[in-house]
């Protein structure tokens, strides 16, 4: 399953270079089953897209991603990917609170 954690915080102010840069490093060179996503241009995407086999892989990226969203005072969206189709299934963040993973496995379909 193909899936998303977006900043959902359309304007990080001054942190924006460093979130970016953030984001980048936690996404690293050498990790195949996480992709960078910076299309801030053409419509507001900044996160990771993440190819997921099983439920249990959710936990870290979570818990990093609530990490980076107490760090910059943003929130995040959490979806998956069908067909080219962005499907938002949950938040979590600064204003939404901590993810709950099983939840979210839920709401994204793994069964």
């Amino acid at each position: 399953m193909k899936i998303y954690m977006f900043v959902d915080t359309p304007d990080l102010g001054e942190k924006e270079a460093a979130a970016i840069e953030a984001l980048q490093a936690w996404v690293g060179e050498d990790n195949p089953h996480a992709t960078f996503i910076d299309n801030r241009e053409d419509e507001w995407k900044l996160g990771i897209e993440l190819e997921m086999k099983k439920p249990k892989f959710l936990t870290s990226p979570l818990n990093d991603m609530y990490a980076f969203a107490k760090d910059y005072k943003c929130n995040f969206v959490v979806g998956y990917i069908d067909n080219n189709t962005y499907e938002d299934v949950c938040y979590f963040g600064k204003d939404e609170g901590k993810p709950d993973s099983f939840a979210i496995a839920c709401y994204l379909g793994f069964e």
